[in-house]
């Protein structure tokens, strides 16, 4: 039986170990996108807490093979669940619905969420790349946590790419490590190194703005009123978010396992000695099927530093 026959099986006990399975290997691009799709369907109808606890935590493991409408159907179902949060989350897309307007150093929107489920505290790009930090969500004259797809909130956004804003312009949660996974998947080489090179800074971009977001959502002002949020005057670049970092170390082992390219290779672990805090045991698994003896010299150093024992990133 199949992990994806496993899932939907009528044992409860059978469906948690299929999703504890899951989480615990770096898939084929097919099979993550099959398994993304069955777990989708198994949490959606789940109703044995322990199984659904499994299934939840797994879908991170094949997150790159998650569609906007698979994340969107299982919000509808599981709003309650932090992990499906985070993932609706950077898959966050707004649009600017009317003329902003400045309180003090931050900027005052009316935004309409077109995907996913931002939340305040997150990293936004405008379209020309500047960043800007969803501080503050109002929904019906209430403050709010997150704004989910379809619905339209007013917001406060700081950063320097706040104040240009014009209507109907997007704002989107990074896109660089899904970007980076489909370019590791590319047939050209070249395509392939430059997405491994990108791969530390689509971690750090996908980040939330931990501190500096939540003291600004309790230091924001509400429409009327002006001021910098506690936190956003100081905020230059995201943190790292460790599920986008777990998720590009698994593209990376499983292109290097299969790199013919030899500076495509380099990238690839030299991407994955930056992303190191990241790597866990599943990436680190494929790594070993490597044979140091065929490498080029820098990607020998490299692969060595990585399967070094002790290694703490």
């Amino acid at each position: 039986m199949g992990l994806t026959e496993q899932l939907g099986h009528p044992d409860p006990r059978q469906r948690e170990a299929a999703a504890r399975r899951v989480a615990l290997r770096v898939w084929e691009p097919e099979a993550e996108e099959a398994l993304g799709a069955a777990l989708v369907r198994a949490a959606g109808a789940e109703t044995d807490p322990g199984a659904l606890a499994a299934q939840l935590d797994a879908l991170p493991a094949v997150e790159a093979g998650l569609t906007d409408g698979d994340l969107h159907r299982l919000g509808l179902v599981r709003s309650d669940s932090p992990v499906l949060a985070r993932l609706l989350a950077r898959a966050g897309r707004l649009q600017i619905s009317a003329p902003v307007r400045p309180s003090g150093a931050a900027t005052l929107a009316v935004v309409r969420c077109l995907r996913g489920a931002p939340r305040t505290g997150l990293w936004l790009r405008t379209p020309d790349g500047a960043w800007t930090v969803l501080e503050r969500i109002e929904l019906y004259g209430r403050a709010a946590d997150r704004l989910d797809s379809g619905c339209t909130g007013r917001v406060l956004l700081s950063g320097p790419g706040a104040r240009g804003l014009g209507e109907w312009e997007r704002l989107d949660a990074d896109p660089r490590p899904r970007e980076c996974v489909r370019g590791l998947r590319a047939p050209d080489p070249r395509v392939r190194a430059l997405a491994a090179a990108g791969a530390a800074d689509a971690a750090g971009a996908a980040g939330t703005a931990g501190a500096a977001g939540a003291a600004g959502a309790a230091g924001a002002v509400g429409a009327g009123g002006a001021g910098v949020p506690v936190g956003a005057a100081g905020a230059g670049a995201p943190v790292a978010d460790p599920e986008a970092g777990r998720m590009l170390c698994a593209a990376l082992a499983r292109a290097a396992v299969t790199e013919s390219d030899p500076a495509a290779l380099e990238s690839e672990l030299a991407a994955l000695l930056g992303l190191a805090p990241f790597l866990g045991p599943p990436a680190l698994a494929l790594l070993h099927a490597l044979d140091p003896a065929t490498l080029p010299a820098r990607a020998r150093t490299c692969l060595d530093a990585l399967l070094r024992p002790g290694r703490t990133g």
